[in-house]
């Protein structure tokens, strides 16, 4: 009797947990930086810029306070990473094989729990990112901040990942006959606000 007790007690704690939080839709904002890829390379560094992406997530919202993040998915064309360079541009496209996999995507594979501090975060978000026809498990470290303006949530987050070329199966451009060779390490900066869809 006292066995059953308990699972009834935790029962219905699991259930009033799921009452109180709900997910959330959010909506990318316009104010969200361009996503910067950098690396290094035999002659210099370089940098290409992504401006135009899809980024969803589904933000877990107890009352007013954030406690999670969960089904995070990011799309982006391969032909829309863009440098100050054409010529490297096109090696770029070339090495992501850009006609057969035209798409960079993430999957998020599990939702994070959060706990807030002062409304600031940190924590891990792990997925599978595809790119070049090659799926590889990540994990993202995340910072953010949770914030009210004129009465809309904004969620704030930032992160860094570095990756290997190798990884995916990718060759690191080469130029000027072999003479310019590109470094297998990039890594990926990216600060994206998301506001909070409004009820009609």
């Amino acid at each position: 009797m006292f066995r059953y007790r308990i699972i009834g007690l935790i029962s219905l704690f699991l259930s009033l947990t799921t009452i109180n939080s709900k997910s959330q839709s959010f909506v990318l904002s316009k104010e969200s930086a361009p996503i910067l890829i950098s690396g290094t390379s035999t002659l210099h560094d370089w940098k290409m810029y992504l401006k135009i992406f899809d980024c969803n997530a589904n933000f877990i919202l107890k009352g007013s306070l954030l406690k999670g993040i969960d089904a995070v998915s990011f799309s982006c064309k391969a032909t829309d990473l863009k440098s100050d360079n054409s010529l490297m541009d096109r090696k770029a496209y070339s090495a992501l094989k850009f006609t057969a996999f035209p798409e960079i995507k993430f999957t998020s594979t599990s939702a994070i729990g959060i706990s807030l501090d002062n409304n600031k975060f940190r924590d891990i978000l792990a997925g599978n990112l595809f790119i070049a026809g090659k799926s590889v498990p990540v994990s993202i470290p995340l910072t953010g901040a949770l914030s009210n303006i004129n009465g809309t949530n904004k969620i704030d987050v930032s992160g860094e990942i570095e990756l290997k070329m190798s990884d995916f199966d990718i060759t690191p451009p080469t130029a000027m006959l072999g003479t310019l060779k590109t470094g297998d390490k990039v890594k990926v900066s990216f600060s994206f606000q998301f506001l909070m869809k409004s009820v009609k």
